[in-house]
């Protein structure tokens, strides 16, 4: 007769314990509550159980995804009771911390990068151990989205592709006078294109913050806003990353435009930007490495002549990464790069980047936000590549 085999038991993660809002996208994964000021968590047996003041107290029950809401006024009191605090609103948030861990036997609490370092070294003292994971490592499974996320995804990008929409525009009506540009009766400029792209993206339920319209040499500074007028004939980058206030997920896609006649040299360099952008969609699948997508891309654009300088004041060429996983977080896990090790699965979504930028000739991106399914991707943004406007 065989000899019986021992089961294997998983040990049991120690609980998580978050203080946090829903600028904290763990917090928001973990809630999926909107909380404008932050507030106790926590994971136990299996529960998610959040911990809400009377006034946010209904609006937890209803909107949030936890197990059980616990009223913080009956955890003051609870802790109030075992400080020996004679007011119960004068308990700290680490007594109330200590109290939960005493009334569910909890001796150690996960926490995330963005747990606030004061209470924790507050915690640690009386003995309960706090232990800090790295980014990604509280839900991993963040990485794949669900369909649900995936149209979110989708709602954030279509604000993206408003605010395009309100660019080529502005940049259609505008009539070039020297070498500025004049819409409707005054000067074109960075700042006014943020606005309309701003307008926009409300429209389509969705806020749009540190917008990119940079023209000529800012744009070959990866994340200048750009600032000033609008000159014709210059490559301009758009990039837009809208966040949805009512989910907490982001757009992210960028367009190069040019108003006026380009040269040869931008017309060639737009080109070989967007072969590279078809080359990555193509290879991009279920399997394959994001280290192997990037260095195919800077392998293609070295072979077309165009030298990339890294690493130094005035990078130029190809010097950023490919793309990035985008969600609860315009850039989070997996980030494409020469060094990536990770391999796409289906649900994974990230944008597509490639860009090149040259002072004296300008900058060309051109991003998209694909979702990886099971026989390559698709695109979950959509926006004409018309870059030329006469």
């Amino acid at each position: 007769m065989p000899k019986a085999t021992a089961k294997k038991i998983t040990p049991q993660k120690p609980p998580i314990l978050f203080h946090a809002d829903a600028h904290d996208p763990d917090m928001l994964y973990f809630s999926r509550f909107s909380a404008f000021d932050p507030y106790l968590a926590f994971s136990f047996g299996g529960k998610k159980i959040g911990i809400s003041h009377s006034m946010e107290y209904q609006r937890m029950l209803t909107e949030s995804n936890f197990d059980e809401v616990l009223l913080l006024n009956e955890v003051q009191a609870d802790t109030a009771k075992l400080f020996k605090v004679s007011d119960y609103r004068k308990t700290s948030i680490s007594q109330q911390v200590q109290q939960i861990a005493k009334r569910y036997g909890i001796k150690e609490f996960r926490v995330g990068s963005r747990f606030p370092a004061g209470l924790a070294f507050e915690l640690h003292a009386t003995g309960i151990k706090i232990s800090p994971v790295s980014d990604g490592e509280l839900f991993p499974e963040r990485i794949v989205k669900s369909a649900n996320e995936i149209e979110a995804l989708r709602k954030g990008n279509a604000a993206s592709a408003a605010g395009f929409k309100a660019v080529r525009k502005a940049l259609a009506e505008s009539k070039i006078k020297g070498d500025t540009l004049i819409h409707e009766g005054r000067v074109l400029t960075s700042e006014r294109l943020r606005e309309l792209i701003t307008i926009a993206a409300l429209e389509k339920d969705a806020i749009a913050l540190h917008t990119i319209t940079a023209g000529g040499d800012q744009a070959c500074d990866c994340h200048n806003a750009g600032s000033g007028p609008i000159r014709p004939n210059e490559l301009i980058v758009v990039d837009i990353f809208p966040r949805r206030p009512s989910d907490g997920y982001w757009g992210d896609m960028t367009r190069t435009f040019l108003k006026g006649k380009a040269s040869d040299a931008q017309k060639k360099l737009v080109r070989t930007v967007k072969k590279a952008h078809s080359l990555a969609l193509d290879l991009i699948k279920p399997g394959v490495s994001g280290g192997k997508v990037h260095n195919a891309i800077q392998e293609f654009f070295d072979k077309e002549g165009y030298v990339t300088e890294r690493d130094c004041p005035e990078p130029k060429g190809f010097f950023h990464g490919l793309g990035h996983g985008i969600g609860l977080e315009v850039h989070e896990a997996p980030f494409m790069r020469a060094t990536a090790d990770f391999k796409f699965k289906a649900g994974m979504t990230v944008t597509v980047e490639p860009g090149l930028y040259y002072k004296g000739l300008g900058g060309v991106r051109i991003e998209d936000t694909i979702h990886v399914t099971p026989g390559g991707n698709e695109l979950i943004s959509s926006s004409s590549y018309q870059w030329e406007i006469a």
